[in-house]
């Protein structure tokens, strides 16, 4: 009863998820402001990844029906993502109530659950990355190649780059 509850929570939540962060390639155009997002572009900072994925969008001049399909496949996605990490959640909750009652058994059981589901997000991750990968045409893959390089990224703490400047 406890998990039909918490999967009940868990829906009305990604449903206001799902309004609340909607987004696509077409970009903004009903006259709609985000003070937040207005108050960045004033102060000079970034607008986040959803314009920098408008801006792929652009760079790779994609076709209206490739627009579609990304917008489509984007969806779907955030929905499948949303259902895997709320059962991590409830997952969660279930082992700590575990290991509160001393249900050591149970504990290990829902340990290896969680890390099938993630698991399950890593190959999703992957798999969708190859599904946007193949709408687009071989021109506009090596366009996509190209502008990733040109793309700095954040060093994580632990790598090597990052390591060798701080003994310096």
């Amino acid at each position: 009863m406890k998990k039909l509850v918490f999967v009940v929570i868990g829906v009305i939540a990604v449903i206001g998820l799902l309004t609340a962060f909607d987004g696509n390639c077409r970009g903004n155009n009903d006259g709609e402001r985000h003070s937040m997002r207005d108050k960045m572009e004033k102060d000079g900072g970034h607008r986040g990844m959803q314009d920098g994925y408008q801006m792929m969008c652009e760079e790779l001049e994609l076709t209206d029906a490739q627009k579609d399909q990304m917008e489509e496949f984007r969806i779907s996605s955030k929905k499948e993502m949303i259902v895997a990490e709320s059962d991590l959640k409830l997952l969660a909750i279930d082992k700590r109530i575990a290991l509160r009652d001393k249900n050591f058994k149970q504990a290990k059981k829902l340990s290896g659950e969680i890390s099938e589901i993630r698991q399950e997000i890593a190959e999703k991750r992957i798999e969708q990355q190859e599904q946007r990968w193949n709408i687009l045409t071989p021109e506009q893959q090596k366009k996509a190649d190209e502008l990733r390089g040109e793309h700095p990224r954040r060093e994580s703490n632990h790598s090597p780059k990052l390591k060798k400047l701080k003994r310096q």
